[in-house]
């Protein structure tokens, strides 16, 4: 029995590791109790609220913003990572219950998610378990994987999964009789699209060179072909809800597209002590580097460090400062909403170089087996580099949060439309069991998918200040009221008769309905808000949502797909789990 837990105990030291790893980058905000208030911090706070409040009450709203985004009834949660959504709202509601607690929680799961599956990558190309987990401990540190702690930036999400959608273009060239193994592929590509639309489109761009090496090395072409159109079938049924969705929005909707941004200022730089989104240390260069020289001089060697190496390397030459980025965003201007930022190919570019070090590390270590110089000198360039990494980010993880601490609180003001001056009402926000309120006490004017009339659509800052005073500024003048069947009431007490601006978004498929009356045609505001007759007195309004029928038909295939694909997981994990431990035991 003892030898058993011995075994057992010697495969979970890696995972034990990268736990240990996650918590030590994570020591200075939980020993603080701080809160990381970052660049997306408070717009996806208001998504994962209003889905928790839809658990907690029942009233589901698919696409209404009922409890959240000021009570306005605007979309955001149906066509960006709706699941995602449902799944933190969870979170918070059940396992969190404040902001800190959900912040601690999201963040290890994100760091552990994507430091296992790098691991696991690394594994995959036959790394002995200490290069793989020195190369997986490294893969936390650097780009846009800490930002979700730093910033709750959705690029973290899409990093943790990149390593996971790697091990999948690699079987590809890895298995000449079944390169494709498409449940694996469809659950990748569902899970992705659920969380977030751009990493999804990163994904599938990274697997097409894989999947073109694939067909020609494969003895089983059409196979290949078979299991990727079944995999790319059962994807769109699983993601029917969000591509659904969008198309239903757009069809009769003029929706405000992302903001626009100077890509150069936004590309990936080198840096002397940091290695987060904009920047890499200066030392990672050079390791990249050296990796970069290794291959192309052993080009032979693996196909598969060849690869991953080459694309790596192209892929991160393009998210540097050095690419003519500026020339680029002036050729294809549309560059500046869809990518926005160069520095997030890093999502791919980094752990497609780390999946090649972990190959060439092992390569270097094989040739001589015996010889414990090299294997120590292997080891200590993982560990410096490690080192090189690991400090800076914990420090950042340091300052952002002593700006909790401090009268500032929050770590950014970008596109914040008020702030309460009261930091330690601020603070206790973070920390109570009613997370709504922090949301009421800082409110964020952000103009995404707002129903925009054409003239002002490429007008960033005309519709972002138009929805900070059409909607923050007056959202109090009116009660809001949930009804059941996702329905928004409003009520006020008017003077004197006349026209009112509502505080709430209105879109094609809305319907409005004022004093008893349902409303056919009304004038519209620059973001959606309307203009209705009030009368003197109590006036009620109430704003519901009417989705299309074939919208609600792809709806339930979806989700019935989703859970009968959930299931039959859940029934291969637990046969796998047996298996997995007697594997375990007897080796």
């Amino acid at each position: 029995m003892k030898e058993k837990s011995k075994k057992i105990i010697n495969w979970a030291l890696p995972y034990l590791a990268i736990a240990v790893m996650t918590y030590i980058i994570m020591y200075p905000q939980i020993i603080s109790h701080g809160v990381i208030l970052g660049t997306d911090s408070i717009f996806h706070f208001n998504r994962f609220y209003d889905a928790a409040k839809q658990i907690q009450q029942g009233n589901w709203s698919y696409f209404q913003s009922n409890y959240s985004f000021q009570q306005s009834g605007r979309i955001i949660n149906a066509v960006y990572g709706p699941l995602f959504a449902y799944l933190n709202g969870i979170l918070l509601g059940l396992l969190g219950g404040t902001w800190f607690r959900y912040q601690v929680i999201s963040s290890f799961l994100v760091y552990f998610i994507g430091g296992v599956g790098m691991y696991q990558l690394a594994s995959k190309v036959k790394s002995c378990r200490r290069v793989a987990l020195l190369i997986s401990l490294i893969f936390l540190c650097i780009g846009w994987l800490p930002r979700w702690e730093l910033a709750q930036n959705m690029n973290a999400c899409g990093a943790a999964l990149a390593p996971y959608c790697i091990m999948v273009g690699i079987t590809m060239i890895q298995d000449h009789q079944r390169p494709v193994h498409w449940l694996p592929l469809m659950a990748l590509m569902t899970i992705i699209i659920q969380i977030h639309l751009l990493s999804s489109i990163f994904f599938t761009l990274t697997l097409v060179p894989f999947f073109i090496i694939g067909l020609v090395l494969t003895t089983n072409r059409g196979q290949m072909i078979r299991d990727t159109c079944k995999a790319v079938v059962g994807t769109i049924i699983l993601t029917g809800n969000v591509w659904g969705a969008l198309l239903m929005l757009n069809l009769h909707n003029h929706i405000a597209q992302p903001a626009p941004f100077d890509m150069q200022i936004n590309s990936l730089k080198p840096s002397q002590f940091s290695s987060t989104r904009d920047y890499l240390i200066y030392f990672c260069w050079i390791f990249f580097a050296l990796q970069l020289v290794y291959v192309l001089f052993n080009l032979r060697k693996s196909l598969v460090n060849t690869v991953v190496t080459v694309m790596g390397a192209v892929i991160l030459f393009i998210s540097s400062t050095w690419f003519p980025w500026t020339a680029m965003q002036k050729a294809v201007p549309a560059l500046q909403t869809t990518l926005q930022f160069p520095n997030r190919l890093t999502v791919i570019a980094y752990p497609l170089i780390l999946t090649g070090a972990a190959i060439s590390c092992q390569q270097l270590i094989y040739e001589k087996p015996h010889d414990k110089l090299r294997l120590r000198l292997v080891t200590g360039l993982l560990l410096f580099t490690l080192f090189q990494v690991v400090i800076p980010t914990t420090t950042s993880v340091f300052r952002r949060t002593a700006i909790y601490e401090s009268d500032e609180v929050l770590n950014t003001s970008t596109a914040l439309s008020w702030v309460t001056n009261n930091s330690k009402s601020l603070r206790r926000s973070t920390h109570t069991a009613y997370p709504g309120q922090l949301l009421l006490k800082v409110e964020k004017r952000a103009p995404d998918y707002l129903p925009i009339p054409k003239k002002y659509l490429n007008q960033k800052y005309v519709c972002s200040y138009a929805y900070q005073n059409q909607i923050i500024h007056h959202t109090n003048d009116f009660k809001h009221t949930v009804l059941p069947g996702g329905r928004l009431q409003l009520s006020w007490n008017a003077k004197k008769d006349g026209e009112v601006r509502l505080p709430v978004i209105t879109y094609h498929e809305s319907r409005l309905t004022v004093n008893g009356r349902q409303l056919t045609h009304y004038r519209r505001s620059c973001v959606g808000a309307p203009y209705v007759h009030q009368h003197k007195g109590h006036n009620t309004a109430i704003l519901s949502f009417h989705q299309s029928g074939w919208f609600t038909a792809l709806l339930i295939i979806s989700l019935t797909g989703l859970v009968i694909f959930a299931l039959y997981g859940a029934y291969r994990g637990i046969r796998w789990l047996p298996k997995k431990c007697h594997e375990i035991i007897t080796a």
